[in-house]
């Protein structure tokens, strides 16, 4: 009996699993001014995220900023050369 409930419910599962992969879009029946009115209030939904982030977090660019020097110090530098923080001293091992 317990077997027969427990292969119900993966079936069950399975089918609806199925069902929203194969099912339609919520895009698909949309005209292109709702599909752009949907866009917007997306990405107004996001900016307005952005904006609680930089005001929660203000440090964040500067690390950001930071991230990026660094990454230009990095391709800057010549073929096999190492980075300064990984130099090693003459016939030693890596510090």
């Amino acid at each position: 009996m317990v077997t027969l409930i427990l292969i119900i419910v993966v079936v069950l599962v399975v089918a609806c699993i199925l069902q929203a992969m194969v099912g339609k879009s919520r895009y698909a029946d949309m005209t292109e001014e709702e599909f752009e009115d949907e866009a917007r209030k997306s990405s107004a939904v996001g900016n307005a995220l952005m904006a609680a982030q930089g005001i929660i977090e203000p440090n964040r660019k500067v690390e950001y900023v930071l991230q990026q020097d660094k990454r230009l110090e990095g391709d800057s530098a010549e073929s096999g050369d190492r980075p300064p923080d990984q130099t090693r001293p003459p016939n030693g091992p890596p510090r």
